[in-house]
């Protein structure tokens, strides 16, 4: 296999990168279009898959349109500002179609999409890195674990950007010496929640110093609340908590963790939510699979009766306090992956919303799909596992009735999608 290869790119993949052929090998090849001609650094292998880097743009496919943001070609943090918006657009759009096809099924209705503007995601992780006198804050370099200094993202919501653009002095203060840190930001309705985490100061744990300037940092940036954590996984420990972070859902006030599940944008979650419930009906009892905080729990309490069934104990226990004193909310902690509510069971229901995450919940499709339930919304981040999962319901006699996507991670390969399913043919 040569190191530099000449390659036409024929089409953009499912992950974002353009695909090429190179001795009957497929080359995946970052930052390129169809029709681009590139020169490229073949890695890898035909087994494991060859990733081209391209060194020289030969020619440039229609597709190909000039980024918006000055930081793209270092950035690892957009994939696809390289294309034209119309191209993009319709790609998104094609994502699920090709996910569908695959799968063997088809919508009797394609929803229009929707599409969010710019600067409206309001959760973020920056990166940070401190050395003597500087900071580094942004995110890190594509296929790299280096930090590139990011002054202005053109995706994150006002609030962000101004967190990012005065806590710098702060940071330096509390952020151990050449260390990488993460500061996780989070604007929950007006409320801006902070979670670093990294070493701080000299020590393994925040000490005086560290815990004065984050009291300072919340005051002068009028943060809600800053966590910290030593690393991944780990429980983050409240350092200063100067306002609730209350997340609206529907007429719920839903006390939110530090790191708790948001949708990536306002604008998003309200179309999700109202393709959601435009698949419901106007009234009646509903189960909440994977409710999280109550994203959709919450709105749907106008209607009926809501059954929020969730693994997790944080969200579980959130749901449980904004519902108190509410007769019609109940919030379970159960694993839908190792004990899915049975067939039986949804006989107390009349329609199910279900919302997993990336990888589907293919167990408890097929309890769904043996199930009585009349409708059932499903929403999904990934097309391939929805697709498998809406098979199996299909297989169990429900229609597919409409689709709706939601391009809610603008320049990413991701899509949200929803779809209904009815018991009864519609109309």
């Amino acid at each position: 296999m040569p190191d530099i290869a000449e390659l036409a790119i024929t089409e953009i993949g499912r992950r974002g990168d353009g695909l090429a052929a190179l001795d009957g090998a497929q080359v995946f090849v970052p930052r390129t279009v169809p029709g681009d001609r590139v020169r490229a650094r073949i890695s890898g292998t035909p087994e494991d898959g060859l990733r081209g880097e391209i060194v020289e743009l030969l020619e440039a496919g229609p597709w190909r349109a000039a980024p918006p943001c000055p930081y793209f070609e270092t950035c690892g943090s957009c994939q696809l500002q390289h294309i034209g918006e119309d191209a993009y657009r319709s790609w998104k759009e094609n994502l699920a179609r090709v996910a569908f096809a695959r799968a063997g099924i088809k919508p009797e209705t394609w929803l229009p999409p929707v599409f969010v503007s710019r600067a409206t995601r309001r959760r973020a992780t920056f990166a940070a890195f401190k050395r003597h006198k500087e900071l580094r804050l942004g995110y890190r370099r594509r296929r790299s674990h280096d930090i590139i200094d990011i002054p202005e993202c053109m995706v994150v919501t006002p609030a962000l950007q101004a967190f990012a653009d005065r806590a710098r002095s702060f940071l330096h203060r509390v952020l151990s010496d050449s260390r990488p840190a993460d500061i996780f930001v989070q604007d929950v309705d007006g409320a801006v929640d902070v979670t670093i985490t990294g070493p701080v100061g000299t020590r393994k744990a925040p000490g005086l110093a560290e815990r004065e300037a984050f009291a300072e940092m919340a005051d002068a940036l009028d943060l809600a609340r800053i966590s910290w954590r030593m690393k991944d996984r780990s429980e983050p420990e409240i350092m200063i908590a100067r306002k609730p972070v209350l997340k609206r859902c529907g007429d719920l006030a839903v006390p939110l963790s530090p790191l708790a599940f948001l949708q990536p944008s306002a604008e998003g979650e309200a179309a999700l939510v109202a393709a959601v419930l435009r698949g419901l009906p106007s009234h009646g009892r509903f189960v909440d699979l994977f409710a999280g905080s109550g994203t959709f729990a919450g709105p749907i309490l106008a209607r009926g009766r809501v059954s929020a069934i969730e693994g997790e104990a944080g969200p579980v226990a959130a749901l449980q306090r904004a519902g108190a004193g509410n007769g019609h909310l109940q919030a379970v902690r159960r694993d839908l992956f190792r004990d899915p509510l049975g067939a039986r069971e949804f006989a107390a229901f009349n329609a199910a919303v279900i919302d997993p995450p990336r990888a589907g919940a293919r167990a408890q499709a097929a309890e769904l799909a043996a199930s009585g339930v009349e409708r059932v919304v499903s929403v999904s981040c990934n097309p391939a596992t929805f697709a498998r999962d809406a098979a199996l319901l299909m297989e169990g006699g429900y229609h597919f009735v409409e689709a709706r996507m939601i391009d809610q991670f603008l320049w990413s390969a991701h899509v949200e999608l929803v779809g209904v399913f009815s018991r009864v043919q519609p109309d």
